[in-house]
């Protein structure tokens, strides 16, 4: 997949967002919802037991959405702030040495947010096709889970956003009614807070 097709597909879909996960609640409120990766909203995992419990969930939920086998897209990225570092994340990474990035153009973070970025403030955005499997992305939900990366899954094809962070996932699903489904079959793993955070 080219980087034009890639920017195609995603302005057909998600029109009102960038890829960067953190912007999806705000741009498509009526399509997100979160699961936390622990009981009692546990933030970390700090032994095996936890992270059985961490893996598991997100694997069981990911699978269900998006099936087996399923060919999606990984996305991460790079921030730079105000720097012309060239060394992308991607190239950084042991965990994604296996997979062969696309680089996207680079967003400019002031247009977004003025408040909280300054002008020369982007982010580089790279994108690799894979297929879900359970368990094969393993390593990747780990690193995300310790905040060491940040990156999301997408299916164009199912119209849905997989965006794990050190916490929880969050979901953006093709619909409410969709939506409404997921959250009321993951109940048990919704967050407490009238918000959903």
């Amino acid at each position: 997949m080219t980087k034009e097709y890639f920017q195609k597909l995603w302005n057909l879909n998600y029109p009102e967002t960038v890829p960067i996960s953190h912007l999806f609640k705000q741009d498509y409120l009526d399509r997100w919802f979160r699961i936390h990766s622990l009981p009692e909203s546990k933030r970390y995992a700090d032994n095996e037991d936890d992270w059985k419990i961490l893996l598991s969930r997100q694997n069981e939920i990911i699978t269900d959405l998006f099936g087996f086998d399923t060919p999606i897209l990984f996305v991460t990225g790079k921030y730079n702030w105000g720097t012309k570092r060239t060394i992308h994340i991607t190239d950084e990474k042991d965990i994604f040495k296996s997979f062969s990035f696309t680089r996207l153009d680079s967003i400019e973070l002031f247009k977004f947010d003025s408040e909280q970025y300054d002008e020369p403030d982007i982010y580089r955005p790279a994108f690799t096709m894979t297929v879900w499997k359970t368990n094969y992305h393993d390593n990747i939900l780990r690193e995300i889970a310790t905040d060491k990366i940040r990156g999301f899954f997408v299916s164009f094809d199912k119209n849905i956003i997989v965006a794990p962070y050190d916490g929880g996932i969050d979901f953006m699903i093709k619909d409410s009614l969709t939506k409404e489904y997921y959250k009321n079959k993951y109940r048990q793993w919704l967050s407490e807070r009238e918000d959903g955070l």
